[in-house]
């Protein structure tokens, strides 16, 4: 998944559009599904090709993929309004999504309640690591000042240290994983990837205490 460029290198892979997060979020599942003795049920939100290709190959994995209203995926649905049964789910992904969602409370919920006792949900998002509390304003409707606060014209926040909060009040518990902690530095820089972060949450309930830099401590 390695990059490169006539000018410089690039984080981006120019095979399969792969960015820093993609290639984190396999990396952490490769680990994660080497230690699984069985198939895991995953539901895959907003998929990409890269990732959706490689899970879709993989045999610890049965995959659904889901969008609110993408082409291409196994079902549509609203994230804080999700057509599934409770505990449905041992693996869930959702990279990059939690940051267009106004009612993210709401989400969270739904995503812990989808999840079963043992299983793994997964987060991206953009995240401010050194700010105390995330940036938002359900004022803000202008694509423009979004774009200039937040990234995207789509965004609705840029999530702080609370989104560790935020994710406790639905019902989960959450590991903060900045990929230096447990990517090897030669890695880092083979794959051209920049220090983002990985959240790895479980039912509260379920949860114990382990280490937060490594893929799965549990």
């Amino acid at each position: 998944m390695t990059s490169w460029s006539k000018t410089k290198p690039s984080e981006v892979c120019p095979f399969c559009g792969s960015s820093t997060r993609h290639k984190a979020l396999v990396i952490w599942l490769t680990s994660f599904l080497e230690t699984r003795p069985d198939t895991l049920k995953t539901l895959l939100f907003a998929p990409d090709f890269g990732v959706e290709r490689w899970l879709r190959k993989n045999k610890k994995v049965t995959l659904k993929t889901t969008d609110y209203s993408a082409p291409g995926v196994d079902f549509h649905c609203d994230i804080t309004d999700i057509p599934e049964a409770e505990n449905s789910y041992d693996l869930i992904i959702c990279s990059h999504v939690m940051e267009h969602i106004v009612d993210d409370h709401a989400a969270y919920l739904e995503l812990s309640r989808i999840l079963r006792p043992e299983g793994r949900l997964i987060i991206q998002v953009p995240y401010a690591r050194d700010a105390p509390e995330t940036d938002e304003d359900a004022k803000v409707k202008d694509p423009a000042e979004r774009e200039k606060r937040w990234g995207q014209f789509d965004h609705v926040r840029k999530y702080g240290k609370d989104i560790v909060d935020r994710m406790s009040q639905a019902g989960l518990s959450c590991q903060v994983q900045p990929l230096t902690t447990w990517i090897d530095a030669n890695d880092m820089k083979r794959f051209e990837l920049w220090n983002d972060v990985v959240f790895v949450c479980r039912k509260k309930e379920l949860a114990v205490n382990v280490r937060r830099d490594c893929p799965d401590a549990s």
